[in-house]
């Protein structure tokens, strides 16, 4: 068996594809810091953070097991998959994924940050809204930083998909194709300032498929036959 860090390529597969299925990432995202953060109101994010502190608490903890969990256990799961197509690239591509978990976990500190200023008793009102706003917008900042590497790190994966002959390149093209969309989403504030690019959003279909084929072919892969395979292509 192909084994990394004592696990088989099948193991790592489940590893990596079932992280598709936790639900903590939107929930913290888009049902949470969607609905107590504007970050062009001062005053309506820091009430939001004043009376909703528990609900924002556990936005912040569902992301950050998010990051623990999908993003740096899969960089070491997928490293392990995707060693035999290449093992300098499979590396490379895991590096990218977990500088993307650190960057965003540090981020996440501008949360922790915000909540504490916006219960915090004894100052001035308006210097705790200006405060509060400034620190998630240092967040949103942050994570157009992550983005561009989580973008690199998707396109480097997309190329080493196309490379092993074990995965449907159709897979690696979709994951390729995501690796700009990200970035584009991560250079929005900069360069794309008041245009609607949420259609971007519909390239990460690409991690999806991926997701559901380990779990499904994946999984399944004969390691024995693979080992053989790769060999063959590789005189």
């Amino acid at each position: 068996m192909i084994k990394g860090k004592g696990i088989s390529m099948r193991t790592a597969a489940l590893i990596a594809g079932l992280p598709v299925f936790l639900p903590n990432a939107p929930y913290g995202e888009f049902y949470v810091f969607g609905k107590l953060i504007n970050y062009h109101d001062a005053a309506q994010t820091t009430q939001n953070l004043i009376h909703h502190p528990s609900l924002f608490l556990f936005g912040i903890l569902a992301v950050f097991f998010n990051f623990v969990i999908w993003d740096i256990v899969l960089a070491w799961a997928v490293y392990i998959f995707l060693r035999p197509a290449n093992p300098h690239l499979s590396l490379l591509v895991a590096w990218f994924r977990l500088i993307f978990a650190v960057l965003g976990i540090v981020a996440l500190f501008n949360f922790l940050f915000a909540l504490h200023v916006a219960n915090l008793p004894g100052i001035d009102e308006s210097y705790r809204q200006q405060q509060v706003l400034q620190l998630v917008n240092q967040r949103r900042f942050a994570m157009n930083i992550a983005y561009l590497f989580f973008g690199v790190f998707l396109i480097l994966e997309g190329i080493l998909i196309c490379k092993a002959s074990y995965i449907p390149k159709v897979i690696g093209v979709l994951i390729l194709l995501a690796g700009p969309a990200w970035m584009i989403i991560g250079l929005q504030p900069y360069f794309f300032k008041g245009y609607n690019l949420s259609w971007v959003m519909f390239f990460a279909i690409g991690e999806l498929v991926f997701g559901i084929w380990l779990l499904i072919k994946g999984t399944r892969i004969n390691e024995t036959e693979l080992i053989a395979l790769e060999s063959k292509q590789n005189q």
